[in-house]
């Protein structure tokens, strides 16, 4: 497959007029210039890396707490409308019941539906039960519990080793449960935490280096009694994840962090749940019912916001306007970071030669023309031009 005449956003340049060359499922060429070659004539779109949201827990009518083949089958084909063509999928506070019957189901989806024209999901984020009942935002309470190695243990071994990401609150425990989280491969992540700046500190020097959509549900910017915020933003092996839909935080704010934390300090998220892309109405979040107004939702009857209905292309759209980005930093906070931090740069976030081919092709306005997700057309409103 060849896409051609089009702006390419690489690690180190971007191309501003070329084409590259993709193979079974990987890049096998990214060239400056013209081809006489037939493939997709972008008429100078750009293609970008493959979003990658690391914090989503559903849309369409869809998401994580359905727990059935075709909920995540069908999340997955849709979801590739927004450029995303990797992800983790959030699964909230739940009982152990609950949790174990969801992940027993998506072991055999990540072994065996996991593939196709479709966004793949990477891995499980775990957001809950090892979480402050301080700063529960959307979650039950009843269920939050501290951290449990024995009962995480459970999980992984249920989910077949597919647990890539664990929220939590390191407040909640001594230290043991973050080394756990260290030595069997999976991101710990400082979230929902009442944590002071000199325990994220310590967990810092452990080797703790990711925080849940920095500035909801956490401890502040406090002068005098600094919490998880000022960590985050004084650490530079930290990244944040950033809801940049306007709501979760304010632009002017996103803009500082932008300013603070620089391109590499920060992955986008949606925290999108099943509401994404259906009419405004009520809606289930895990347990709890939700209102969905504009691009809002919050529990019912409160003003408790419970996750976003915000595509990922939108807070893309969002984040280069609030902070006049480059495209190259785009991709950073879209893709290569988060790579990073799940340990498979080696493989996808960028576009390089030898890489997978997740790559999303925008128009001017960073509007999505194309997904390919591995290769595989996912999305499309292109079509095969000479």
């Amino acid at each position: 497959m060849i896409l051609k005449n089009a702006k390419i956003v690489c690690e180190d340049q971007v191309i501003t007029n070329g084409w590259l060359e993709i193979k079974d499922n990987k890049i096998i060429s990214v060239n400056a210039g013209q081809t006489t070659e037939p493939g997709y004539d972008l008429q100078q779109a750009i293609i970008m890396p493959g979003f990658i949201d690391g914090h989503v827990h559903g849309g369409y009518g869809e998401d994580t707490e359905k727990g059935t083949i075709g909920s995540f089958q069908k999340f997955a084909q849709e979801v590739a409308q927004e450029g995303i063509t990797k992800y983790c999928q959030t699964i909230i506070t739940g009982s152990d019941e609950t949790i174990t019957s969801i992940l027993t189901v998506y072991q055999d989806y990540m072994a065996n539906y996991n593939k196709g024209p479709q966004a793949r999901q990477i891995g499980a984020h775990l957001e809950g039960p090892f979480i402050s009942k301080t700063f529960k935002g959307a979650h039950d309470q009843t269920l939050l519990q501290a951290p449990n190695i024995e009962l995480l243990k459970k999980w992984i071994a249920v989910s077949n080793d597919n647990i890539r990401i664990v929220t939590y609150a390191p407040e909640e425990e001594e230290g043991s449960f973050t080394k756990f989280l260290l030595e069997h491969n999976i991101l710990p992540s400082i979230g929902h935490s009442n944590a002071t700046f000199d325990l994220v500190a310590e967990r810092v020097k452990m080797g703790v280096k990711h925080v849940t959509h920095l500035y909801n549900a956490m401890s502040k910017y406090d002068h005098r009694q600094p919490g998880v915020v000022p960590a985050v933003l004084n650490f530079n092996e930290v990244v944040g994840e950033l809801i940049s839909d306007g709501i979760h935080v304010n632009e002017n704010i996103i803009n500082l962090t932008y300013k603070i934390k620089g391109a590499t300090g920060i992955a986008l998220v949606t925290d999108a749940m099943l509401a994404k892309g259906l009419p405004y109405g009520e809606y289930q979040f895990g347990p709890l019912p939700v209102v969905k107004t504009g691009q809002k939702v919050v529990i019912k009857g409160t003003e408790t916001i419970a996750g976003s209905v915000a595509t990922y292309d939108y807070c893309v759209r969002n984040f280069h306007h609030f902070t006049n980005c480059s495209l190259q930093e785009l991709a950073l906070v879209a893709s290569t970071n988060i790579a990073k931090q799940l340990g498979i740069f080696e493989k996808t976030g960028s576009i390089a030669v030898g890489k997978l081919a997740d790559l999303v092709v925008l128009d001017a306005e960073l509007k999505v023309l194309m997904t390919l997700c591995e290769g595989e057309v996912a999305y499309s409103q292109l079509k095969f031009k000479q």
